[in-house]
């Protein structure tokens, strides 16, 4: 643990000088050695949990006016429930069971110093009738816990939605993206917002004008002009929010499937490659689960038809493996660079949706194998692999 330099006018640096014990951990300002009162009798060490953002070392609210309790149930002088029962994760393993409410005039509290101070004081002033020693300032500390995350700036969502349990099911992850063009780009785009630890990026194509209209964000006329290594122009750009992301600036073959090694999950976004087939059956031997995604678009008389799928080639699975490239280059108008960012998207999007029901983050009714989006019909089907 470390302690940063802290303002002396910083609603922390208050907190401290009245002798509060506090500590900063997974986006969560943690108030503890807190007296408090049970159905049971005084209990001394309640801790308040309150989910905050954390910019330059200053701390700010991430919340309203609530603030969650962990610890037994917290009650008042006369028995009455001081919070409701409201689980909110704050650490892996860690709980807050109890959610407390109590609005100040004008609904929110002026700072982080007194929503602290009031909801300290609520659970000091009832364990008082009980021993008139105890207090809420046992002396003022406030450490800092890194949180070891692949990310360069907190993931508030996380902690305000108490989602830190399910978001640990990405650590330890290396997720390999092979192809990140219109449809790969955006698979990158949802990855780099969890906390999977690496991520690798794999093609040999230039970043051109017709790539930059069908990929998530929107790309400097001089980087589209300057034609940069796709692999390598995504990596940068995603380095601003995710760590650990590597580029190769070659396409995958036959001969370079090592760059494949220590994924742990596979995402194949290059259905042309020719060394598909190959790719697949390299991932199967070694039991490193992937999906394929590929999209088929044609110009009919009422506009754009086609279809988008998403295949997942799960470990134990016997489906068969695709003996050639999904869509052989020049078939389709989508491989004549259509502009089609919304469908790539989708593709994406359905993608990822299925790689967290897999990891266990999104629950699954039943676990189909096949997802395809039919254009024509606006309608998602799902199945098994043939």
């Amino acid at each position: 643990m470390s302690n940063p330099p802290i303002d002396p006018d910083d609603a922390i640096a208050r907190l401290i000088a009245d002798g509060y014990d506090m500590v900063f951990q997974n986006g969560h300002l943690v108030v503890r050695r807190l007296p408090y009162l049970t159905t049971s009798g005084l209990r001394r060490n309640g801790r308040l949990i309150l989910p905050v953002n954390n910019v330059g070392g200053v701390i700010t609210d991430a919340t309203d006016h609530r603030i969650w309790f962990a610890g037994e149930e917290p009650r008042d002088e006369n028995g009455g429930a001081l919070g409701s029962l409201n689980p909110h994760d704050f650490g892996v393993g860690e709980r807050a069971e109890f959610m407390m409410s109590f609005k100040p005039p004008g609904d929110l509290y002026a700072s982080v110093y007194e929503k602290i101070r009031q909801y300290a004081h609520i659970l000091r002033n009832a364990a008082l009738q009980l021993d008139p020693t105890v207090t809420d300032t046992p002396g003022g500390s406030y450490q800092v816990v890194p949180d070891d995350l692949p990310l360069v700036y907190p993931d508030t969502n996380t902690t305000r939605a108490g989602l830190i349990t399910l978001n640990a099911l990405f650590r330890g992850h290396t997720v390999a993206i092979v192809g990140v063009g219109g449809t790969g780009s955006y698979i990158l785009d949802q990855v780099a917002k969890t906390w999977v630890d690496q991520i690798i990026l794999i093609d040999g194509d230039r970043f051109e004008t017709h790539n930059a209209y069908r990929a998530p964000g929107a790309a400097p006329v001089d980087v589209v002009q300057g034609q940069p290594n796709k692999a390598e122009y995504f990596a940068a750009e995603y380095a601003r929010m995710h760590t650990g992301i590597t580029p190769h600036p070659v396409a995958l073959t036959a001969e370079n499937l090592h760059l494949l090694d220590g994924a742990t999950f596979v995402f194949l976004a290059a259905a042309d490659a020719e060394a598909r087939p190959a790719i697949m059956q390299y991932l199967r031997d070694r039991g490193v689960p992937f999906i394929d995604v590929g999209m088929s678009f044609r110009e009919g008389e009422g506009g754009l038809t086609g279809m988008a799928k998403v295949a997942a080639y799960l470990p134990g699975d016997d489906a068969p493996l695709p003996t050639a490239p999904a869509i052989p280059p020049g078939e389709d108008d989508y491989s004549s660079n259509i502009q089609l960012a919304e469908l790539n998207a989708l593709n994406a999007i359905l993608a990822v949706i299925r790689w967290k029901r897999y990891l266990g983050f999104h629950a699954t009714h039943e676990a189909w194998n096949l997802t395809v989006y039919k254009l024509f019909s606006n309608e998602v089907r799902n199945g098994d692999l043939a």
